[in-house]
């Protein structure tokens, strides 16, 4: 498994923040999304590829945030 952290997220309302997280849940190899305060975090199941990195780099892009893989023993959900 492997974690990832989008963080800087400013959403305009909540139909924006409803796409946003709609884009992550249609991702091949994306086990969980889970919302955390202002950081939304992803659980990558073992096929995941560069093209959805590349995704997750678009969707981070078109919402003005940035994305960082993390250690499992630092999730704490």
């Amino acid at each position: 498994m492997m974690y990832i952290e989008i963080a800087g997220l400013i959403f305009k309302c909540a139909e924006d923040e409803n796409i946003f997280m709609s884009r992550l849940y249609e991702l091949q190899s994306i086990d969980s999304v889970v919302s955390k305060g202002a950081n939304v975090y992803l659980t990558l199941n073992n096929l995941f590829n560069d093209a959805v990195l590349e995704e997750v780099q678009i969707i981070c892009d078109i919402w003005g945030s940035t994305f960082k893989f993390i250690k499992d023993d630092v999730l704490e959900l």
